[in-house]
């Protein structure tokens, strides 16, 4: 804990799959709100298509990803991870999902154990391609153009910063 505040991170606990993982800056962040039984999936195929997503991303920048061994969900690029995957699924609907790593700052992963494998290092977009990406916005854009069409949507509502009210909430 002490080594987090030491690089000015902080330690949140959530209700989603995985282990440990660091999200910030220079992340790609997906956390789809979905009914699984609406779409037709089970939860192996949900996290699969996430997956997918990062992999059909990846491949935008001519960069090989591809999927984790058995019982590891996440992206991988050679022996090094790209992109996570953590879902909660209540009642069928799916909240929290995926991280791909644009170009955060690889110190943060170093106190860790991302989700939970020893043995394994962390990569980014930009240090596998070795070139200047686009500006982060334009690869969240490419990302849910490559969830839209991986799970079959024509549209999707985009909301920034949304409010979740109650029943008895009213907007002011």
């Amino acid at each position: 804990m002490s080594e987090l505040k030491s690089i000015g991170a902080e330690l949140q606990y959530t209700q989603r799959g995985g282990d440990i993982t660091f999200l910030g800056p220079h992340q790609a962040i997906l956390y789809p709100v979905i009914s699984l039984c609406e779409i037709g999936l089970g939860v192996r195929d949900y996290v699969e298509k996430l997956e997918s997503t990062m992999i059909e991303l990846a491949s935008l920048y001519g960069v090989k990803a591809c999927v984790g061994q058995k019982g590891e969900t996440w992206v991988w690029v050679a022996e090094r991870k790209i992109g996570a995957v953590g879902v909660r699924i209540s009642l069928g609907i799916t909240s929290h999902g995926l991280a791909f790593n644009i170009d955060p700052d690889l110190k943060y992963f170093k106190p860790i154990v991302p989700c939970g494998i020893a043995d394994k290092e962390v990569t980014a977009l930009r240090r596998v391609t070795g070139t200047v990406l686009p500006a982060d916005e334009v690869i969240y854009e490419q990302l849910i153009s490559c969830f839209a069409r991986l799970f079959g949507y024509d549209s999707i509502i985009w909301k920034e910063n949304p409010s979740i009210l109650s029943d008895n909430e009213e907007i002011e």
